[in-house]
């Protein structure tokens, strides 16, 4: 595919080896093999590439291969949004033709997945690659596309240059893509839905801290001697779907942060480089502090002051705070959300110094001076990489959320992280008492029904701002018997919440309120019966552990005290998607892991 841009601009666009784009079905295997690469969750190692100048076949690393036609292909002064859904088109158009051989073999007999000219791809090893290009597949590398559960095969063309003109479901447009980052300020992922349609991002792996491709489980716990905090990794590198104990990488030993300090821990890849890290909101002398936990193939790395209220001309101000981590500018990398609520209240005025001790130290309220409203407001920090940028106020409201929760995560499957409102409903009164009808006692008194849970959403905007929050679904249940997490379960490249109800006194179900294609509002679907698991004794947290693009849900449950009173531990469940549930998949105990200061990540 000869299709060069330079500064967005195409300057030259021979294109005829692709334009047949067979019905993809789920690849497996090739009915014939070349290179003979099964996997369509995890790129080739290398890729065997015919040139037609010495008509010969070589065979090159496939993630090179991918670079150089990326930067034969596309101009390096395109939007970043572009080169990144350019970079994945390019590697699923050859990735597919390494799962399936077309036949192809050079005159000495070899065969090849595809050639080096503008039949297939250009591919020019002696190229310069842009520093913009090896960014751009470096941000993508672990990103496949979807229809349904098909791995398909991709293409591009010049196009028009006016965003929508061309749009057949299968190719790029990538003149257009370049007008649609300038026009509406889309992302890759969102160009990807734009040009593919009923295409799902697929990024496996998420919660993976080792770099294996298998999300793991990370789990702070105190020692009850020392009081030592300790961060560890609980990796899912051993062969899968063993029963046997996961390997342990020991990780910081954390400055122990009191619980009146600490304000709030998520995960997220704050550096961009493909492994969850640890991030840690905490009050620090000078203010509010954010602090970083690296992940390492060897473990978590102590943690590192990233951001200071007291550094930051924006500063959040007083109020109570919660931490969420998501990327919610769109780039790649994860960045933190701290929402800060206050009260409000009658503002009191000063005390005058000049006055004796002996009078009232505090003056009343001023009747003139209006009432401060109570406020909620989102701040993002987002990631440089190594460090978090100043706050930016992203939403405002005036209301007190502090008996609310929330989470982050990508809801509409547009790139930009959304905000989670979990917010408690006041509860239902019994029908009013007609005074002047005689109560009869022997008659029950009508119960109050329990309000529930408004799931609320607000949608980021590409201008940095969140768009005020909207119900998308209501769960009957109080906020206080549920566990709500965020993941994609089924693989659409759009985040759902996750929610643990409480079953009884002794068990859990496990419902998932799944993201919309279109539109505000959450479909419901039950992932598990009820589970013999206790609600108040079981802890959980989300990560892709099959490596397999879909969530699965780590389950820390107490296996309470012996007759001594002593901990027994905890015994870790993994639930594993399929995408239409949740299977329980017995994973280890460990008696040395007491369950009630282990924290899952």
């Amino acid at each position: 595919m000869r299709i060069r841009l330079i500064g967005g601009i195409v300057a030259v666009a021979v294109a005829l080896g692709a334009l047949a784009f067979p019905g993809a079905m789920p690849a497996q295997a090739g009915s014939t093999r070349c290179t003979g690469w099964t996997s369509t969750l995890v790129p080739p190692p290398s890729i065997r590439v015919y040139r037609t100048t010495t008509r010969r076949t070589v065979t090159v690393p496939f993630r090179t291969y991918v670079e150089k036609v990326l930067s034969a292909e596309w101009g390096a002064g395109a939007p970043a949004a572009a080169l990144r859904v350019g970079a994945v088109t390019v590697k699923q158009f050859a990735w597919y033709y390494a799962i399936y051989w077309r036949g192809g073999r050079d005159a000495a007999g070899r065969c090849y997945d595809v050639r080096d000219s503008s039949i297939d791809q250009v591919y020019d090893p002696g190229r310069r690659v842009a520093s913009s290009h090896l960014a751009a597949v470096a941000a993508t590398w672990r990103v496949s596309l979807r229809k349904g559960e098909r791995f398909f095969l991709t293409g591009y063309r010049p196009g028009t240059g006016v965003c929508g003109a061309s749009l057949d479901g299968w190719k790029l447009y990538q003149r257009d893509a370049v007008n649609c980052v300038h026009r509406y300020g889309d992302l890759a992922e969102g160009l990807a839905r734009r040009f593919f349609s009923n295409v799902s991002w697929i990024t496996p792996g998420t919660g993976d801290y080792t770099g294996d491709g298998r999300g793991d489980l990370a789990v702070v716990s105190v020692a009850p001697d020392t009081g030592e905090t300790t961060a560890t990794v609980r990796t899912s590198d051993v062969p899968f779907r063993t029963s046997a104990a996961s390997g342990t990488l020991t990780g910081a030993v954390l400055t122990t942060v009191p619980a009146d300090r600490l304000l709030g821990r998520a995960a997220g890849d704050v550096n961009g480089d493909g492994l969850a890290d640890l991030v840690q909101l905490v009050r620090a002398d000078d203010g509010v502090a954010l602090e970083v936990m690296l992940a390492s193939p060897a473990g978590l790395l102590p943690a590192v002051r990233w951001w200071s209220d007291a550094t930051d001309p924006a500063a959040l101000g007083d109020g109570g705070y919660r931490l969420v981590v998501t990327d919610f500018t769109g780039d790649g990398v994860a960045d933190a959300g701290v929402v800060r609520m206050r009260a409000g209240g009658v503002p009191v005025p000063p005390t005058d110094p000049s006055l004796p001790p002996t009078d009232p130290p505090t003056p009343p309220p001023d009747p003139a001076i209006p009432p401060d409203p109570p406020s909620t407001s989102m701040f993002v920090a987002a990631s440089t990489g190594s460090a978090f940028a100043a706050v930016k106020r992203t939403w405002t409201t005036e209301a007190d959320l502090s008996t609310s929760e929330f989470r982050a995560g990508d809801l509409n499957g547009d790139g930009l992280g959304d905000l989670a409102i979990l917010a408690p409903l006041p509860p239902v009164p019994p029908p009013p008492v007609d005074p002047a009808v005689p109560v009869d006692p022997a008659l029950p008194v009508p119960p109050v029904v329990p309000g529930g849970t408004a799931l609320q959403v607000a949608v980021a905007a590409p201008n940095g701002l969140l768009t005020p929050p909207t119900t998308w679904a209501t769960d009957a249940a109080n906020l206080d018997a549920l566990r709500v997490l965020v993941g994609d379960v089924n693989r659409d490249g759009r985040d759902d919440l996750i929610v643990v109800r409480r079953a009884g006194e002794d068990g859990i179900q496990v419902v998932v309120y799944r993201a919309p294609s279109a539109g505000t509002t959450f479909s419901r679907r039950s992932f598990t019966g009820v589970l013999a698991v206790s609600f108040a004794g079981t802890r959980f947290s989300a990560a892709d552990a099959s490596g397999d693009g879909r969530s699965d849900l780590f389950a820390l449950v107490n296996l309470g005290v012996d007759a001594e009173g002593i901990s027994l531990g905890t015994s870790v469940l993994r639930l594993l998607s399929d995408g239409l549930a949740f299977a329980v998949d017995p994973w280890f105990s460990d008696p040395a892991l007491r369950w009630e200061t282990a924290v899952p990540y």
